[in-house]
């Protein structure tokens, strides 16, 4: 019996390719596992920023209603286990190397990859556990993502940013194009964008969804200690700021609240015991769930404080919309000392734009190689920070663990160290901290 690191290792040696776009293969698994129809509702999740957070505020707010969900969520933070909870429990080593033996004997000749192997684990462990809702994170895209291949009741869009570019494109409009692709015909599909590009609504008019915008259909305004929901049918008032903290995740709550009561008003064609659960008590959202949601929601690196003294901040910003959403807090939280940061990021990013956008709230930059085949190396990082006129880099460390020791050695209790760029630099320093 292979170990959860066994079964990782050898995925990844089993494709040709990492990541390789399409429905057909893992549908033909899914049919064969018997899971490719789900007895409960699924909400699938796209956009560009904000996917980890809505799949937190959708599960917060479901449990505060006393509904069992399961989320599956992609990339990890440190454990593997982290992409598959059920009632907010991750998933053990071996509840997911059972499903991955299951997988494996259902292919049987047919090749997957890491991400779709993940993916049919976590659909075939919400059937065991009999969730009542699933909420599944699109990996890459949307219309081609292996989450796909299960109809969407609810579908959630984000935000629309330039990220991705060999696989999606380096146009909104197309982008748009490929994030919508998780919509369903005559089904909700809640788009959260502020200023949406076009495709998005002219896709939901091609398929037939019904599409719900911000600014449109639903619209939210906040004060200095609350915040206020509103469409033309409901309205939930004085509600408190999220535990997760940045403006932009109000963007992410409104959005949620939105689908959570276009989906209590739809009807969908299923036998499923959750649904006919959901639809014969007359589900209506509880500004009390809300509330309760708003206050519990957790989610690693998305502006995750350490420490106070310093104060250590992680966020997971790794694109230019993210890192300026990123810059934005930081400058209306101004600290009259010295702001640090912890920085790497891979190399098929807009590495320029994101350093961009935070080269006015960062006073020194410390870069640390990454251990991935798309890393950037850290003197390649050095020369675009001394191109765009930041001169105050350094290098030469040898691990996460010297770098973390370094930079929070030399700073005073009032200083602030930022931790950011890809997942791996906030995996990273998060593994050294607590080791």
């Amino acid at each position: 019996m292979r170990t959860l690191s066994e079964w990782l290792s050898w995925q990844d040696t089993l494709h040709f390719s990492k990541i390789d776009l399409g429905l057909e293969r893992v549908r033909i698994v899914a049919e064969r596992l018997n899971i490719l129809k789900p007895t409960f509702p699924v909400i699938t999740v796209s956009g560009t920023n904000g996917k980890g957070s809505t799949v937190a505020f959708l599960h917060a707010i479901l449990t505060a209603e006393s509904y069992r969900t399961g989320f599956y969520t992609t990339p990890h933070i440190t454990h593997y286990n982290e992409r598959i909870a059920v009632a907010g429990i991750t998933a053990s080593d071996a509840d997911i190397c059972q499903a991955f033996e299951e997988i494996d004997q259902a292919r049987a000749e047919i090749s997957l990859t890491a991400f779709e192997f993940g993916t049919l684990a976590a659909m075939l462990y919400f059937f065991e556990q009999k969730v009542e809702f699933a909420i599944l994170e699109v990996g890459l895209g949307g219309r081609l993502d292996a989450v796909n291949i299960w109809d969407a009741d609810l579908a959630l869009i984000t935000t629309i940013d330039i990220d991705h570019t060999d696989w999606l494109g380096n146009d909104r409009e197309v982008i748009g194009i490929e994030k919508a692709g998780i919509m369903r015909s005559q089904h909700p599909v809640i788009c959260g964008e502020l200023s949406p590009p076009n495709s998005i609504a002219l896709t939901a008019q091609q398929c037939g969804a019904d599409l719900y915008q911000y600014g449109q259909d639903y619209h939210y305004q906040v004060d200095e200690t609350a915040w206020h929901w509103s469409s033309s049918q409901h309205s939930y008032v004085n509600l408190p700021l999220p535990a997760l903290c940045g403006e932009y995740q109000l963007q992410n709550a409104a959005l949620v609240i939105a689908g959570l009561l276009q989906l209590s008003c739809t009807t969908i064609q299923t036998e499923s015991t959750a649904i006919k659960k959901f639809k014969s008590s007359k589900f209506q959202l509880s500004q009390s769930s809300i509330v309760q949601g708003l206050q519990n929601v957790q989610l690693q690196g998305r502006l995750q404080k350490l420490t106070n003294q310093p104060e250590i901040l992680l966020d997971v910003a790794h694109n230019p919309q993210a890192a300026a959403q990123l810059a934005r807090y930081l400058q209306k939280n101004k600290i009259k000392a010295k702001t640090r940061a912890i920085f790497s990021i891979l190399c098929d990013k807009d590495i320029d734009a994101v350093m961009l956008s935070m080269r006015d709230v960062i006073d020194e930059w410390h870069l640390i190689h990454l251990d991935d085949p798309r890393a950037t190396p850290v003197e390649d990082l050095k020369s675009k920070l001394e191109e765009l006129g930041i001169k105050n880099s350094f290098t030469g460390y040898k691990d996460f663990k010297h770098i973390f020791s370094c930079v929070k050695s030399n700073s005073a209790p009032l200083d602030r160290v930022v931790i950011f760029g890809s997942f791996l630099v906030v995996s990273g320093i998060l593994s050294a901290s607590l080791n």
